[in-house]
């Protein structure tokens, strides 16, 4: 009878383990099609989200995105106060990318944000090497959470030395990065102008790219404010689609990763780097309407950076601009 009974108590255990597996593939398949159907009831192939938070640890910013309704989202990597930061946590990650999975987030469609000390064209020795340091350490924790693209500003020559110079500086640090971090694209955001800033003119953003070794590393971020801003008139009539083909001729679409949702409390040209809420700026709805149904914007991360008032923060912005989209 004894060892009748261990194997009914064997038995019994593995039924529970099959059980519980099958409960686990359950809920993945669901929270999957979740994900699935969450796109597909959007539509028009436009994955549009906000910059999430990460307080109370990295995965919880999948979790902020999906409560408000984003396909797509960008997030900082660490704290912006501090140059040297603890090493991500491995357990950390591993949460993170299972989230990205359960919710059916591609990397494709996260765009992780440079941290603003960060200034890869400075002629400041001191500062150069410690954003080299940082634009590294970066790469790195994008391979560690599976995430295939990385967003930062290029950087400025803060008016000491020339701009072939700072776009010499800042592809040099790319550089220097690829060559020891496997994958990640590294992802330049266009500049509004202001100041002794990179990035401004898609000239500039193109020299960058010119001196990148392995230019299938490297792409654009487009900024709304910051091209308005800059001189491109995206406001006016056609603007949305004349942006599109200047940059296509400067820089080339191939290089576009990613776009900055935002509209522009300064005027055309004004070069200043001021984000209004969508529609309530210089830039103004139509434009968005056309960013929105721009087939040349398929598939790529729309990222919302818009300040947000009450009764019209993200959630309700991406609800807006999900409502824009014309279906087919």
């Amino acid at each position: 009878m004894g060892p009748k009974k261990r194997g009914s108590r064997k038995r019994k255990t593995e039924e529970a383990l099959e059980e519980g597996r099958e409960e686990e593939d359950t809920k993945d398949k669901e929270a999957e099609e979740r994900g699935d159907r969450r796109r597909k009831e959007r539509g028009n192939k436009k994955y549009i989200g906000c910059h999430v938070g990460i307080q109370g640890g990295i995965w919880k910013a999948v979790e902020s995105c999906t409560e408000m309704g984003g396909s797509s989202f960008a997030l900082f990597l660490g704290s912006q106060r501090s140059w040297k930061r603890p090493a991500l946590d491995h357990a950390a990650a591993a949460k993170f990318q299972e989230q990205c999975s359960l919710q059916g987030y591609d990397p494709a469609h996260i765009l992780p944000h440079g941290s603003y000390l960060m200034n890869c064209g400075s002629p400041k020795e001191d500062v150069f090497e410690k954003s080299q340091a940082l634009l590294l350490d970066e790469l790195s924790r994008c391979s560690l959470l599976g995430l295939s693209l990385y967003n930062f500003h290029p950087g400025s020559s803060l008016g000491s030395i020339t701009t072939e110079q700072c776009v010499d500086k800042i592809a040099g640090a790319i550089n220097h990065a690829h060559n020891q971090t496997p994958a990640v694209v590294t992802v330049l955001e266009n500049m509004s102008g202001q100041g002794s800033t990179v990035g401004g003119k898609f000239s500039e953003l193109r020299s960058i790219i010119d001196r990148v070794r392995d230019q299938s590393r490297v792409g654009v971020c487009l900024d709304t404010c910051h091209a308005f801003a800059a001189g491109y008139d995206l406001s006016a009539e056609g603007g949305v689609k004349a942006v599109l083909d200047e940059f296509d001729k400067e820089v080339g679409l191939h290089y576009l990763k990613a776009v900055h949702l935002n509209d522009s409390k300064g005027k055309l040209g004004c070069n200043l780097d001021r984000h209004e809420d969508i529609g309530k700026g210089q830039i103004g709805i139509s434009a968005f309407r056309d960013v929105v149904n721009e087939p040349r914007l398929d598939n790529i991360p729309l990222i919302l950076e818009t300040p947000g008032r009450p009764g019209f923060e993200y959630a309700e912005q991406i609800e807006l601009l999900y409502s824009l989209c014309e279906t087919k």
